[in-house]
């Protein structure tokens, strides 16, 4: 019975101030124009694309880096049986280099966003057309 109090205690305390720790403030969305649309998302597509070119850049110096360890292992010493102190390197770059696919993807997805601003037609210095649709919101 000793031990019960405490830990009932202990599991009543949090529960109580768990959901004040762990829960999300709500934001009130903000209405964005289609130009703002449009630059934000050009520009995340332009840092996806140059973080992307700099991850890739980055796997293959370290494929090419490892691949010169490896073969220039046996010249100085004489040994070829053991040429694999770049392997690790080389694999190291392997990974960074797949890691950089999904930058590319994001920076497809956010220019995809942004000609659908463009496509609008809400971008630009002519807004004579007009789009009559019809929305449902449903919130939670």
């Amino acid at each position: 019975m000793k031990t019960v109090k405490p830990i009932l205690i202990l599991l009543i305390l949090y529960l109580s101030f768990s959901n004040h720790a762990l829960g999300q403030a709500l934001t009130e969305a903000q209405n964005q124009s289609a130009q703002e649309l449009y630059d934000f998302h050009i520009k995340k597509k332009k840092t996806n694309n140059t973080v992307a070119w700099i991850v890739l850049g980055s796997g293959v110096a370290m494929i090419v880096g490892g691949y010169g360890i490896n073969m220039s292992g046996g010249i100085i010493d004489n040994d070829s049986t053991n040429n694999n102190k770049g392997l690790w390197l080389s694999y190291l770059g392997g990974a960074v280099t797949v890691a950089s696919i999904p930058l590319f993807i994001s920076a497809g997805k956010h220019k995809r966003k942004a000609k659908i601003q463009l496509q609008n037609g809400a971008i630009g210095f002519d807004h004579n057309i007009n789009y009559s649709a019809v929305s449902l919101t449903y919130s939670f």
